[in-house]
């Protein structure tokens, strides 16, 4: 098969000139395409706005070897609507003309060539979508297609060799970019055997790699926990240690299956990981029971970690039977201290609820989500469990809907009797009022919250409306000591203000993330992947 490009001649609109278009044909016929321009350039003056004539400009300037001027043309008129012909055309050309400029870095320089040749393909495979019959256009693919991967093979090689007598890990990072440019050249061609059997080689190469970086990991991981009394920083460390073991491990198996090392290695490397999971898990545990009395809330977050543990070490090994022992041990605590969490601050929210309306509310909310806690666990520990709690979540959930809304109601009565003498304390007012109203109908959807909210939140748009426009004011009055004094203390309340606002976003974040599922073992494979 040749190895060469096929050029398009002049082309002449539907309908046209072709009269006006004779001479400038002849002359390139004639092997002169710089008049043929010269005349083209005339017709083009005009007609100036003519894609037909700026086509056959760029189709000159080609065969005058002035390829970034041509390049320029065709890349203008692709991005503008074009008759159906035409732009195939235009495409097409841009496929030869990027094959074009791609080639004097063929030899020196071939990665400067790969882009280049990358865009003249995309070109090509673009015109076929519409026209894939086009026998000139699919002989430019493929020879497009054979030198891109021709350099892809040399630029592979030339990464092998700079690998060499590197360090480790600088060897991996070469020895990757070398596979994905080996795979590229197969892909491109992947009928040749020659690309086929290095690539398979490569791949071999490197998956023994990976599994001299996984032993040396392991061992420093061994050598910690060898240690008499490992800190928790030094556990943390080889747990560390163990995954990236791991995940080198089980790279080097997808690189070559029949590494056996790496196959004994990621078995070996999964029971020492479970195993100080579970530790970590156990050792959680116990500090929680050791709290459980004096501190629930403490205990609860030490079970919860925990549990995190346990789960952890199941990912990476499901059979793990001290790791199951351990959730299920861990899971039934939890709901046990979460219902009698829930039964002390429901008693204490029953005993505030007339004369501290506001603690009153928050320790009953706190109760709910105990509550609601412990029955998720509950089902999970006992699926006949299912409504342990419901009579209490229902107890809860009647009473703080009213609860919150008389607080709304209360909140928004102080935001009125301040705003004269501090519209910053009235925004105050008015933020734990939305706020209560809010979790109100979070709890139950009702008619007197969504109201009180409603008239809240247009009352908070003009209080803050108004202090922006009295704070723009001040920025324009001569500076005074007092109005100085005056705007540390508006200031001192904005950030005051802030801090709640984030504090009550922490606090929603936290109750619903308590009880997240734990995040599945996912190591970091820290694949490189070539430049283009």
């Amino acid at each position: 098969m040749q190895r060469y490009l096929w050029l398009m001649a002049l082309v002449i609109a539907p309908g046209a000139w072709a009269a006006d278009l004779g001479e400038a044909r002849q002359l390139m016929k004639a092997s002169q395409p710089d008049k043929a321009a010269e005349v083209l350039r005339q017709l083009a003056r005009q007609k100036p706005h003519d894609p037909w004539l700026a086509y056959n400009q760029a189709v000159a300037a080609y065969a005058t070897k002035n390829y970034d001027a041509a390049d320029q043309i065709w890349q203008k008129l692709a991005a503008t609507e074009l008759h159906p012909q035409l732009r195939d055309q235009v495409w097409s050309q841009i496929g030869n003309v990027s094959f074009r400029r791609g080639e004097p870095f063929e030899a020196d320089e071939p990665e400067k060539a790969v882009p280049l040749w990358e865009q003249s393909r995309e070109a090509y495979r673009i015109v076929l979508v519409s026209d894939p019959k086009n026998k000139t256009v699919q002989h430019n693919l493929k020879v497009v297609e054979t030198k891109l991967a021709k350099i892809h093979a040399r630029l592979a090689q030339r990464l092998l060799q700079e690998a060499k007598n590197k360090p480790l890990e600088e060897e991996l990072k070469k020895m990757q970019a070398a596979l994905d440019h080996e795979r590229t050249a197969q892909n491109l061609d992947p009928q040749n055997k020659d690309y086929q059997e290095e690539t398979r080689k490569i791949e071999k190469e490197l998956a023994v790699k990976f599994t001299q970086k996984a032993a040396k990991e392991e061992k420093k991981a061994d050598a910690t926990l060898a240690k008499k009394t490992p800190s928790d920083w030094e556990r943390k460390r080889a747990e560390e240690q163990l995954e990236k073991a791991l995940s080198d491990f089980q790279q080097a198996k997808s690189l070559d299956e029949k590494n056996k090392e790496a196959e004994q290695g990621e078995e070996r490397v999964k029971d020492k990981l479970a195993q100080l999971m579970t530790q970590e898990g156990q050792k959680l545990q116990k500090e929680a029971e050791n709290t459980a009395q004096s501190d629930k809330e403490k205990a609860i977050d030490k079970f919860e970690q925990a549990l995190e543990k346990f789960e952890q070490a199941q990912n990476v090994d499901p059979d793990n039977q001290q790791a199951q022992k351990g959730e299920q041990e861990v899971k039934q605590a939890l709901e046990k201290l979460h219902a009698e969490r829930g039964e002390e601050q429901a008693q204490k929210g029953e005993e505030q609820k007339q004369n501290q309306p506001a603690q009153a509310a928050q320790n009953m909310q706190e109760a709910l989500n105990h509550f609601q806690e412990a029955q998720q666990l509950a089902q999970e520990n006992n699926p006949e469990n299912k409504g342990a709690y419901q009579p209490q979540i229902d107890k809860l959930q009647r009473e703080l809907p009213p609860l919150l809304n008389q607080l709304g109601r209360d909140e928004h009565q102080k935001a009125r009797q301040a705003e004269a003498q501090s519209p910053e304390k009235a925004v105050q007012h008015l933020q734990k009022a939305a706020t209560a109203y809010n979790r109100s109908q979070e709890i139950q959807a009702n008619e007197e919250a969504q109201k009180g909210e409603q008239e809240v939140r247009q009352e908070l748009a003009r209080l803050r409306a108004q202090l922006a426009k009295n704070a723009q004011q001040k920025t324009q009055q001569p500076p005074e000591k007092k109005a100085k004094k005056e705007d540390q203390r508006e200031t001192q309340s904005f950030y005051s203000l802030l801090a709640q606002i984030k504090d009550e976003q922490k606090q929603r974040e936290y109750d619903e993330g308590r009880r997240a599922p734990a995040q599945a073992y996912n190591p970091d494979d820290e694949r490189i992947f070539k430049n283009w």
